[in-house]
C-alpha cells in the first residue's frame, strides 16, 4: 500500500522507527490484555472460591458463638474488615439471581462487571441456602446472608476494594512511563541501526556529485562490511580515474613535440595547395589535444582555484569580448548581482565550450541569460537557433567522445563539449541539463552554487 502524500514514511529510518513502536504499543496492549483477562477469569474464580470457602467456615464458627457475641467475633477474626450486620443490605444494594443481579432504582450496570462476576460465583457456590447482594459506588460491599431461610438475618457484610481493586492512575502512569522509556530505547535502537545506512546514502550523493568521500564503516556486521566495500570501490575508482587521467594527459603532451616538427616542415614546403590542407589538419590536431588537456583540467578538482566572483559582471565582461570578434551574441534580460565561488579559468572554459558549441553545431544568433532561480542557485543558460537535440539523446550527449550528428564527427571534434561542461559544474558544485529552446535550438543551463547561499 502506498501513502503518496507521506513523506515521512519514505526513509529507512521512519518505517524501522513505525515498525518498532507499533510492534512495542502491540505487545504492551496484548500484556496489559492479558494480565486483565488472567484477574478477570483465574484470580476472580481463585478468589470466588476463597471467599465462599472464608464465609461458609466463618459461618460454621459463629454457630458455635453466643448471639450477643457474634458480631464482635466476626469482627476480631476479619481483622477488623468484615461486619456482621443485622439490618438488611441498603436500598442501593442489587441481589444477585441465577440470571444476573435484579434491576432497582439503581442500573446494575453501575456495578463493576469484575464484582458483578465475583457475586454470581459466590451465590453459585453457596446455593440456596444464603442470599447474595452487592452495591455499588467507591466503597463496594458484598452482603451474604447467614441466616437459617435465603434473605433472613444476620447479614455479612465484606469489602470487594482489596478483593477486587479498580484499576488505579498510579498503575496507569507506571504503565505509561514505561511505555514511554520502551520507546525512547526503540528510537534509539532504530536511529543506531539506521545511522550507518543514513552515511552511505550520504557518500553515494557526494559520489554522484563529483566529491567522493569515504565512510567510517560502523553499526552491525552487514552495514560495517557494506561501508568496507564502499570505500574499497571508492579506491578502485580513483586508481581507475587516476590511470585514465595519466594516460590521456600524457597523449596530447606527447604529440606536441610532433606537431612543432610538422608545423617547421609544413612552412618549409613550397607548394602552396599542399601546405594549405597540412596547415587545416595540423590546426585541427592542436584543437584535439587542447580539448584533451581542457576535460582532465575540468575533470581534476584539485586544480581548482576557487576565488570570489561577480557572475554578472564577468559574464558581461566575455559577450563583449566575443562581440569584439564579430560574433552574434546576446544577452537576454536583466543580470542580476550574483557572486559565486569559482575558479575563473574554469568557467572562461564552461562558457567558451558552451558558446563554441551553440556556433557550431547550431545556428546564431546565441543567446545568454542569468537568473535566479533559488536562494541557493544561479543559473547560467546558453541558447541557439539550430535545428536542437532530440531529448532521447540528451543523457547520451554528456558522454565523453560521443557524436551525437553528423557536424559533430567533422575534424577536429572529439566529442568533450557537453562532457567538460559537465566536469567543471560538478566541481563547484553544481549541475547541468539540457532543454528545448522556444526557437527549437538547444538550451543548455547550468546551475552554479551561490556564495553564501544568498
Amino acid at each position: 500500500m502506498r501513502w503518496p502524500g507521506w513523506r515521512p514514511l519514505a526513509s529507512l529510518r521512519s518505517r524501522l522507527v513505525l515498525l518498532v513502536l507499533a510492534t512495542l504499543l502491540v505487545a504492551q496492549a496484548l500484556t496489559v490484555y492479558v494480565m486483565v483477562t488472567y484477574q478477570r477469569d483465574e484470580l476472580q474464580t481463585a478468589t470466588a472460591n476463597l471467599l465462599v470457602t472464608s464465609i461458609t467456615t466463618l459461618k460454621s464458627a459463629i454457630s458455635m458463638v453466643r448471639p450477643e457475641r457474634q458480631a464482635m467475633f466476626v469482627h476480631h477474626t476479619s481483622q477488623g474488615q468484615w461486619r456482621l450486620l443485622d439490618e438488611p443490605p441498603p436500598r442501593g444494594a442489587r441481589f444477585q439471581s441465577a440470571d444476573g443481579l435484579e434491576a432497582g432504582a439503581q442500573n446494575a450496570q453501575a456495578v463493576r462487571r469484575s464484582l458483578r462476576m465475583l457475586s454470581r460465583e459466590v451465590n453459585r457456590a453457596l446455593g440456596s441456602t444464603a442470599r447474595v447482594a452487592v452495591s455499588a459506588g467507591a466503597q463496594p460491599y458484598l452482603y451474604v446472608s447467614l441466616g437459617e431461610r435465603p434473605g433472613q438475618a444476620p447479614w455479612l457484610r465484606i469489602p470487594l476494594d482489596r478483593i477486587d481493586p479498580p484499576v488505579r492512575v498510579p498503575f496507569l502512569l507506571w504503565w505509561l512511563l514505561a511505555l514511554f522509556v520502551l520507546a525512547m530505547i526503540a528510537l534509539w535502537f532504530s536511529w543506531h541501526i539506521t545511522r550507518p545506512i543514513t552515511r552511505l546514502a550520504k557518500a553515494t550523493d557526494m559520489l554522484a556529485s563529483g566529491r567522493p568521500e569515504p565512510v567510517k564503516p560502523s553499526g552491525p556486521t552487514e552495514t560495517r562490511r557494506l561501508g568496507e566495500h564502499f570505500n574499497s570501490m571508492l579506491e578502485a575508482l580513483a586508481q581507475t580515474q587516476q590511470t585514465q587521467q595519466t594516460l590521456l594527459a600524457g597523449l596530447p603532451h606527447d604529440l606536441k613535440g610532433p606537431m612543432a616538427r610538422m608545423a617547421l616542415r609544413i612552412e618549409m614546403t613550397e607548394d602552396q595547395a599542399l601546405k594549405a590542407g597540412l596547415k587545416r589538419d595540423l590546426a585541427d590536431m592542436q584543437h584535439m589535444t587542447e580539448q584533451f588537456l581542457d576535460f582532465l583540467r575540468g575533470q581534476d578538482i584539485s586544480r581548482l582555484r576557487l576565488e570570489q566572483l561577480r557572475l554578472d559582471r564577468w559574464l558581461q565582461e566575455q559577450v563583449n569580448e566575443r562581440r569584439q570578434l564579430g560574433q552574434d551574441i546576446a544577452l537576454i534580460g536583466h543580470l542580476p548581482i550574483l557572486e559565486v565561488s569559482a575558479d575563473q579559468a574554469a568557467l572562461q572554459r564552461l562558457l567558451n565550450n558552451l558558446i563554441d558549441n551553440a556556433l557550431t553545431h547550431g545556428k546564431p544568433p546565441v543567446e545568454i541569460a542569468l537568473e535566479q532561480i533559488d536562494p541557493k542557485f544561479a543559473c547560467l543558460t546558453v541558447s541557439d537557433h539550430g535545428a536542437g537535440l532530440d531529448p532521447s539523446q540528451y543523457e547520451r550527449a554528456f558522454k565523453p567522445f560521443e557524436r551525437i550528428d553528423a557536424a559533430r564527427s567533422r575534424s577536429g571534434n572529439v566529442g568533450l563539449g557537453l562532457s567538460l561542461v559537465k566536469g567543471i559544474a560538478i566541481a563547484h558544485g553544481g549541475s547541468v541539463s539540457l532543454a528545448a529552446h522556444a526557437s527549437g535550438g538547444l538550451s543548455v543551463q547550468v546551475k552554479l552554487p551561490l556564495s553564501g547561499g544568498n
